[in-house]
């Protein structure tokens, strides 16, 4: 039995950017392989930089809106002069408005396309998270990790995947509960095509 779940769209620049770390675990795992451990919150104290703030997040702006989607980049830039910016959608429950999921796409630091979804804990991680655009085929994301807030799921995009997101409408995600149920959810790809071309456009350009 599956169960939907009605959920609204925002595309607002709720998420934090890719970390580096989180996107060159993606890009070293191989989609489909064993699902690590949930891991603790890190020691903000341990993790900071020197002068930051603790708990504080980086800066983001929003650079545009497309469709659903926005394109989120941090002030921050990197060692080529380029903001790191990323596509963000969230998906929040309409009658608590309590972000449900996220989808983020970010390039990571081997220039491999990536996908993250932010999912609600109490998830069943071994059956991964799954992602279908215009329910055509089913793309796996293994769970890399999980804290209170939420577990993450993240697959290195192959050419097909991308291809797909272009030319699609809409995509299902599917999580399973502890209990085997199938919990659906549905987000809009309208605007992707464009939204991945500024993306590309900022990444190619030093200083955005």
């Amino acid at each position: 039995m599956r169960r939907h779940v009605i959920l609204a769209l925002a595309a607002c620049g709720l998420s934090l950017l890719f970390s580096t770390h989180a996107l060159a675990q993606a890009e070293g795992n191989s989609p489909g392989g064993a699902v690590p451990k949930p891991t603790a919150p890190p020691d903000q104290a341990k993790t900071a930089k020197p002068g930051a703030e603790p708990g504080k997040p980086p800066e983001l702006t929003v650079a545009g809106n497309f469709g659903q989607w926005a394109l989120v980049c941090g002030k921050d830039k990197d060692k080529d002069g380029k903001e790191p910016c990323s596509l963000v959608q969230a998906l929040v429950q309409k009658e608590t408005q309590k972000l449900v999921f996220r989808l983020t796409v970010a390039y990571g630091p081997k220039g491999n396309l990536v996908l993250r979804i932010d999912s609600p804990t109490g998830v069943a991680l071994q059956k991964g998270l799954e992602f279908s655009p215009d329910a055509v085929k089913i793309y796996r994301l293994p769970y890399q990790a999980c804290i209170a807030q939420g577990c993450t799921a993240l697959l290195v995009m192959p050419d097909e995947l991308k291809q797909e997101l272009v030319k699609s409408q809409k995509g299902t995600i599917t999580v399973y509960a502890l209990n085997g149920q199938a919990v659906q959810a549905v987000s809009e790809l309208t605007g992707f095509a464009d939204g991945l071309a500024a993306l590309d456009k900022r990444r190619a350009k030093p200083g955005g």
